[in-house]
């Protein structure tokens, strides 16, 4: 009888937990977010909506930890701007700044649609570099949804530019209210044909309506003077 109780009160719970846009694409279909190459507040972003967040990344091999504070604001309804300073163990190397408009979000075919561009400038070189992207959220069924982006990454810009294009993917699986099962590429293809990739099997976890934990280990070859690196990540995330 006791342990009868206690299923239905923790069923009562899960009825009652309302899940936010903590972890979202957008505030429509609920796609969830990916985790590494995340998106600036959800499509269909509301003016004044806050969020703060941080990636951390732990290589395995070196211990070494890279990881990366962001301030996302709603600027305006359907427009996200965001604040990221990328810091290697203790030592600040890099800024970023970013804006993501919102397209389209139709519930009527699952689908919602933005763009995102930043700018990121390394402290000490002064070397710039600047990402653009088209957005697609694809809610398929009530627990299977999608997530791609796809766009240009030029680095270097006031040096010596280098173009390559980028191809992001992520298919996730809404496990329940709380829990999401998600597998994220993360890919870079020069123009003389070299690929490179980052392949992230992530789990996402809503503590609360306002936190959300994003937990993963990924195999990456993004790094040109590395074969392969394996990294733990984690991405804690916070709405006001």
């Amino acid at each position: 009888m006791l342990c009868t109780s206690a299923i239905v009160i923790q069923a009562s719970e899960e009825a009652l937990f309302y899940e936010t846009d903590a972890a979202h694409s957008d505030r429509v279909l609920n796609v969830p977010e990916p985790m590494v190459y995340d998106l600036v507040r959800p499509l269909g972003v509301k003016q004044g909506d806050l969020e703060i967040n941080a990636l951390v990344d732990v290589n395995t091999a070196s211990d070494e930890v890279s990881w990366a504070p962001e301030l996302e604001y709603g600027l305006a309804d359907d427009v996200g701007v965001e604040l990221e300073l990328p810091i290697e163990n203790t030592r600040h190397e890099r800024y970023k700044l970013a804006i993501q408009h919102t397209l389209e979000i139709s519930s009527a075919r699952g689908v919602a649609t933005g763009w995102q561009a930043f700018v990121d400038m390394h402290k000490h070189s002064k070397a710039l570099s600047a990402d653009a992207t088209y957005i697609i959220a694809k809610r398929w069924t009530e627990q299977w949804s999608s997530l791609s982006m796809l766009g240009l990454r030029v680095q270097n810009i006031n040096r010596r530019a280098r173009t390559d294009y980028l191809l992001n993917h992520s298919v996730f699986y809404d496990a329940s209210a709380r829990l999401t099962l998600g597998m994220e590429m993360n890919q870079e293809i020069s123009r003389g044909g070299t690929w490179r990739y980052r392949l992230t099997p992530q789990v996402h976890f809503d503590a609360s309506e306002r936190y959300t934990l994003q937990m993963g280990m990924a195999v990456s070859t993004l790094n040109p003077a590395k074969n392969s690196e394996k990294f733990w990540s984690f991405r804690l995330i916070r709405v006001f």
